[in-house]
């Protein structure tokens, strides 16, 4: 039986723990991704707009996209994991950039 991420077999993970754990991964990064866009837009919306800002995170989204897309092919179950423990922390401040976007925009409607 082959397995869906190389070195799961040596850790005694099943085929539904692999894909639980692609998902993740993919979860992740697309919360980032759609973090992203949303950010993106807005601060180019502003009369100002934080040009080094949107440099930053113009960079993460195509870290992530290519990550995504491309850098995942192949990779190990290490990898997964740091992937997820990194992008995690990385989603959660994204996340919380958003609310305060969000809340500033109530502010101005």
């Amino acid at each position: 039986m082959s397995e869906l991420i190389p070195g799961s077999a040596a850790l005694g993970m099943t085929n539904w723990q692999c894909i639980d754990l692609m998902e993740s991964a993919e979860d992740t990064l697309g919360a980032i991704t759609s973090s992203l866009s949303y950010l993106l837009h807005q601060e180019s919306q502003k009369a100002k707009p934080d040009t080094a800002l949107i440099t930053e995170w113009e960079a993460l989204d195509d870290e992530v996209f290519t990550l995504g897309n491309t850098g995942l092919l192949g990779a190990d179950v290490e990898t997964y994991q740091r992937v997820i423990s990194t992008y995690r922390q990385r989603r959660k401040e994204l996340r919380e950039v958003v609310d305060r976007y969000r809340a500033a925009q109530k502010r101005i409607s």
